[in-house]
């Protein structure tokens, strides 16, 4: 490795945490109000207060990764992404795609085809750092190739 790329690795962001909810506040202020609106409606729909209960529980679990942080962790061997509710990774010499999405990066294994099982959507967040942390990805994926 030359010095040029090892003082610009440094550099580069090795972990970073997304959280949506925070850095949109407006859209998070929304999604709360629909989410109790929907409850409310189902629970005078229904008469009976564990169906509303049920509706909040459902619509919160399905935007989890909006209202809670998700974390990611670079290392030379591998890319981890810690969600509320899962943790997943992907070894650097298994990613076959690289595509950019705007706010997130979509990495796709060889071989993959068309599940889900092949695929790590990982969140770069908004602002100054975002372009930083895109490069990152980018530059050790490339370095593994």
């Amino acid at each position: 490795m030359t010095a040029h790329m090892e003082s610009s690795q440094q550099v580069l962001p090795q972990q970073w945490r997304c959280w949506p909810a925070r850095e949109r506040p407006l859209a998070g202020l929304l999604a709360c109000a629909l989410i109790a609106f929907l409850a409310w409606s189902v629970l005078l729909a229904t008469g009976d207060w564990m169906w509303g209960a049920l509706t909040f529980m459902g619509m919160f679990l399905a935007l989890i990764d909006f209202f809670l942080p998700t974390d990611v962790l670079l290392s030379g061997e591998k890319i981890i992404v810690r969600q509320p509710l899962r943790v997943r990774g992907m070894q650097w010499d298994s990613i076959h795609i690289c595509k950019d999405g705007g706010d997130a990066l979509l990495l796709i294994q060889k071989g993959a085809r068309t599940s889900l099982q092949g695929r790590l959507q990982v969140p770069l967040g908004r602002g100054e750092f975002m372009q930083g942390r895109k490069r990152a990805i980018e530059d050790l994926w490339r370095q593994c190739k």
